[in-house]
């Protein structure tokens, strides 16, 4: 299943990592992070260890909660007078409030900073520029996206080219639409001007039922602060500047009913930004030169068009040998680049194995391999680790290794698993990004799609 570029935005706001179809690549040193679908999802406790570098897949009874994931609500915190009945109706008020102040800004640049213990002490930063007529701008490391009238324009990092697409409405609407999910951006939510729209601004969008639960007013050039409680435990708290009515910083404490006994996933998010009224001092703008547009999301999430030369590739097999793409021309090749830690992977490579004994027993020039990537041991037992791991799982076609990273750079992966299929003359045939129930039937009519192709 092709993941749009979403998937790639959400990773810096979210922590589900269970039932999702794509890890996302990073140094092989790190945790893996996986795209989720909610911020109030997160992982289990054996998910969110900190220093195993066993490289195992991460399976098992579940750790202790780490003291950082232990942190009590908020709401303790408060007076009862501050969660009292007229506390909580001041704070509806001023939830309320929220977009009418925001529609008074002119122009507006941005930088979102956003902590939390599953960053691992690396603060995530999006950085947004908007104006009143609906034109913006947001960059963060891997994306970025530009509204200029009608028009939506998508960049991946590593990509040499767009995605063009024609979106009218607001900024938000026109944007999340193009990324088929609400964008996690109080300020733009805010500036779209829906009041009902305001509480859930403050969980970055994704949770409609939280409810304005009370309010403590500021003192000392402190802002004010609104709590705000869902059905299922989640509190935040929005610190409010009293003069310019803008949202200062919000505090997340994130739970689930599938959380272990006593564990929040905190965030905090704050705002550096400037206010302009006669607009920005640098306008929006897109520049598309030397790069290829395309109108569609999935072609722009691909490292490669059908047709493209596929980079050559000479990687490490189990037992001490080597395989390239050159010594398998006039051969159907299907790569499917995995890690012993992605459970995406683990979930593909049985289909994986079915569609390897289906080439087999076809009698066709198709040639199937594992690429092992990304592993998270030194170079030096990584061969061990790999080699164990395979022979455990029996399956019926072999793994390759890419001991230095290259086939990860060539290839330019962006998440695992990705399954490229190349053609007899070692053409692109066509990439899937991502776990896929029907990945089988796929990649048997991507073989007989190359098969057919000359050229």
């Amino acid at each position: 299943m092709n993941k749009s570029p979403l998937s790639v935005f959400c990773m810096i706001f979210c922590a589900n990592v269970g039932a999702v179809s794509l890890c996302l690549a990073q140094d092989p040193t790190a945790a893996p992070t996986a795209a989720p679908s909610t911020p109030t999802a997160a992982p289990s406790a054996d998910q969110i260890q900190q220093d195993d570098m066993s490289g195992a897949p991460m399976e098992g009874a579940p750790m202790d909660v780490p003291p950082a994931f232990k942190a009590p609500a908020p709401s303790t915190t408060w007076s009862e007078q501050e969660k009292s009945a007229a506390s909580a109706a001041k704070a509806v008020e001023f939830v309320k409030a929220l977009p009418a102040k925001y529609a008074s800004i002119g122009a507006i640049e941005e930088t979102m900073i956003i902590r939390s213990p599953q960053f691992k002490g690396k603060d995530q930063q999006v950085q947004l520029s908007a104006t009143k007529n609906g034109d913006a701008k947001i960059m963060m490391p891997g994306i970025t996206l530009t509204r200029l009238k009608d028009q939506v324009y998508v960049e991946m990092d590593g990509r040499p080219k767009y995605a063009q697409l024609k979106q009218e409405g607001s900024a938000l609407k026109a944007l999340s639409e193009v990324m088929g999910g609400k964008l996690p951006l109080p300020t733009l939510i805010l500036l779209s001007g829906d009041v009902n729209e305001s509480a859930a601004a403050m969980t970055l969008g994704q949770n409609p039922n939280i409810v304005p639960s009370g309010f403590r007013a500021g003192s000392d050039g402190k802002p004010d602060q609104i709590l705000l409680i869902d059905p299922q435990g989640t509190e935040v708290v929005a610190s409010v500047d009293p003069k310019s009515g803008l949202v200062t910083a919000i505090e997340m404490s994130l739970t689930n009913p599938q959380f272990p006994p006593g564990m929040r996933l905190p965030m905090t998010i704050t705002f550096d930004r400037k206010i302009f009224d006669a607009g920005l001092p640098t306008p929006i703008a897109f520049n598309s030169a030397g790069r290829k547009m395309t109108t569609s999301l999935d072609a722009l999430d691909q490292p490669f068009d059908v047709g493209d030369v596929a980079p050559n590739f000479t990687l490490q097999t189990t037992d001490g040998g080597t395989v390239s793409l050159a010594d398998l021309k006039g051969k159907v090749v299907v790569l499917d680049f995995w890690a012993t830690w992605c459970k995406p992977c683990m979930m593909g490579l049985p289909l994986m194995d079915t569609f390897a004994k289906w080439a087999t027993e076809s009698g066709k020039p198709i040639s199937v391999y594992a690429v092992n990537v990304m592993e998270r041991v030194a170079p030096a037992e990584r061969v061990k680790l790999v080699s164990e791991f395979w022979k455990g799982k029996a399956f019926s076609f072999p793994t390759l290794i890419d001991s230095d990273d290259k086939a990860i750079k060539d290839y330019q992966l962006t998440g695992i698993p990705f399954t490229v299929v190349i053609s007899p003359e070692g053409k692109i045939a066509a990439v899937h990004m991502g776990f896929d129930e029907g990945a089988v039937e796929n990649l048997k009519k991507d073989v007989q799609t190359a098969m057919a192709t000359k050229g």
